[in-house]
């Protein structure tokens, strides 16, 4: 879109702080700030009877697939001086690159307001046969412009009532208020060896209570309790106070997108506005700006959705394809948008709310002009206007349960290059208004190695740009509000990149014969619905897969 937000509060002068326990110890007489740190909690494998098998090769078990329920207490068996005994507060398990060769628990075994921050910890085991780098996953990658994977990196909070993820602050020298690499002897994830990793992060909008954990190595933990109790650190790690460390929050703005199945119009939703297209050639006839008999019903749906929001003012933007001369375009763009502006007006039933007009003829086009379906969504009338800011946040639980992977949702099947696959969707996972998880599994049950390529193709009817890399084409209908919603992204530095929140396919669209590979992607959400129907790449679609 015109206008694109960028990220706030981003320097990207300064490569990340080393943010060790000992150099936050030499300056805590100046501005890093401790929490006081409690005794740790003991091991329970430590107080395991004699019988109890333990060895140095020994890892924990791994749980079932996908987002799993709280699990019960699990510790290390050998001696290790990072090791973690906490139970998780929800668990997920991924499979990385190398045909499962490395497979990744997350365990999210803290999460603690201090201040103005949460403190969010997760511990990653290799329960796969290699070792893994992981500190790409762990800090922010995006301000600096390293994160080559288009792929949101780094621990965060998805805070849907703000429409902005929620990243590890930032110091004053422009490092990372997060565990890094010279934190610990060995800076790499050893197989059965866990690590326990923490960031400081800005506290979700409105007071929340609960939060949603974003990581990139499995799907986030769905509204999980934020706790007000201080935090335990990571053995061998100190947390910093936000009260002392004087740390800078470090956002990036989320865009929604949607689109009615008629063609007549798409929506884009970011942190701070809503703009939806009206595509001309529905609204007008050729060089006209009289309303053609089926205006009045995407008009009334456009009407509807400011009532529902609580902006007092809103933009109207007339635009033209780069056909035709500005001594046509320019007047013709003005007098289009100034018709809608009329009809709306008399269509919205909120009071107070003002409405501005405006034509840019073919100044600026969101699409190329080279091919047609481009000029065809060039020729638009924008209506904008601000994001609602009273969006209601989930209740979780008392106890957390994500959703088990293998949950009943739907399944389908295809052939690609010769081979049969089938898709496996979970029920979608409301995250916040208009926001939700979906987790979704393809399997090769074919007898050769194939390619599921398509994955990370962004769907063309929908807004917006999509970025490349991620697990992006997929999309979800609403029957019954006849609208089509799609994969969520974020701006990186100044909105000249986007990252997918969703599993990254570079290396996991490659299917062995027989291999099953997990996805999940973050997706925009129809409102008040029940269900809704699922496409995944080129598989037929999925009826009825429930929203919980």
């Amino acid at each position: 879109m015109t206008d694109t937000p960028g990220a706030d509060d981003i320097s990207g002068k300064s490569p990340p702080l080393r943010l060790t326990a000992a150099a936050c110890a030499l300056v805590l007489s100046t501005s890093c700030g401790v929490l006081p740190q409690p005794e740790p909690a003991s091991s329970p494998a430590a107080n395991a009877p004699a019988s109890t098998p333990a060895g140095p090769d020994t890892p924990p078990p791994p749980p079932p697939r996908g987002t799993a329920t709280p699990a019960a207490s699990e510790s290390p068996s050998y001696s290790d001086p990072y090791s973690d005994a906490r139970p998780p507060l929800a668990s997920a398990l991924a499979t990385h690159a190398d045909h499962g060769k490395r497979t990744v628990r997350a365990d999210l075994v803290g999460l603690n307001r201090i201040g103005d921050h949460v403190a969010v910890q997760v511990r990653l085991t290799e329960t796969g046969e290699r070792s893994m780098w992981v500190w790409h996953h762990v800090e922010d990658r995006m301000a600096s412009g390293r994160d080559k994977d288009d792929m949101a990196s780094g621990l965060g909070i998805i805070d849907a009532a703000a429409g902005r993820l929620l990243m590890p602050s930032t110091t004053p020298d422009g490092g990372c208020a997060c565990t890094v690499e010279d934190d610990f002897e060995r800076p790499w994830l050893e197989p059965g060896k866990p690590r326990t990793f923490f960031a400081l992060v800005p506290a979700p909008s409105g007071g929340a209570t609960s939060a949603t954990v974003y990581t990139p190595l499995a799907p986030p933990f769905v509204n999980v309790p934020i706790s007000d109790e201080p935090p335990q650190p990571p053995p061998n790690q100190q947390i910093p106070d936000p009260a002392t460390a004087q740390l800078t929050p470090l956002s990036y703005p989320m865009e929604l997108p949607s689109a009615s199945l008629d063609n007549s119009m798409e929506t884009t939703t970011d942190d701070q506005r809503v703009r939806i297209n009206l595509f001309s050639d529905l609204l007008f006839k050729v060089n006209k700006a009289d309303l053609s008999p089926g205006a009045r019903n995407v008009l009334a749906r456009t009407a509807g959705q400011i009532d529902e929001s609580d902006a007092t003012e809103v933009a109207i933007d007339g635009h033209a394809d780069s056909t035709g001369t500005d001594a046509i375009n320019q007047p013709l763009s003005e007098r289009r948008a100034d018709t809608v502006r009329k009809d709306l007006a008399s269509l919205v039933t909120r009071e107070g709310v003002t409405f501005r007009a405006r034509g840019h003829g073919s100044a600026k086009p969101l699409y190329s002009n080279d091919d047609a379906d481009g000029r065809r969504k060039n020729r638009r009338v924008t209506v904008s206007f601000d994001r609602s800011r009273t969006l209601p946040a989930p209740s979780p639980s008392s106890t957390p349960s994500p959703v088990e992977s293998g949950s009943p949702g739907g399944s389908s099947r295809t052939n690609v290059d010769g081979q049969p696959f089938t898709v496996e969707v979970d029920p979608i996972r409301v995250v916040g208004e208009g926001i939700g998880l979906m987790v979704f599994r393809t399997t090769n049950h074919g007898i050769k190695e194939t390619w599921l390529h398509d994955l990370g193709d962004r769907p063309p009817t929908l807004p917006g740009r999509g970025s490349r890399g991620g697990a992006t084409n997929v999309d979800v209908v609403d029957p019954r509000g006849k609208t089509l919603h799609g994969a969520a992204v974020v701006y990186g530095r100044q909105g000249s990149r986007l990252y997918c929140l969703c599993t990254p396919t570079h290396y996991r669209t490659d299917h062995l014969a027989q291999e099953t590979k997990e996805h999940w992607a973050v997706i925009s959400l129809p409102r008040d619905a029940s269900s809704v129907r699922v496409r995944v790449a080129q598989f037929p679609p999925l009826a009825d897969v429930p929203i919980i």
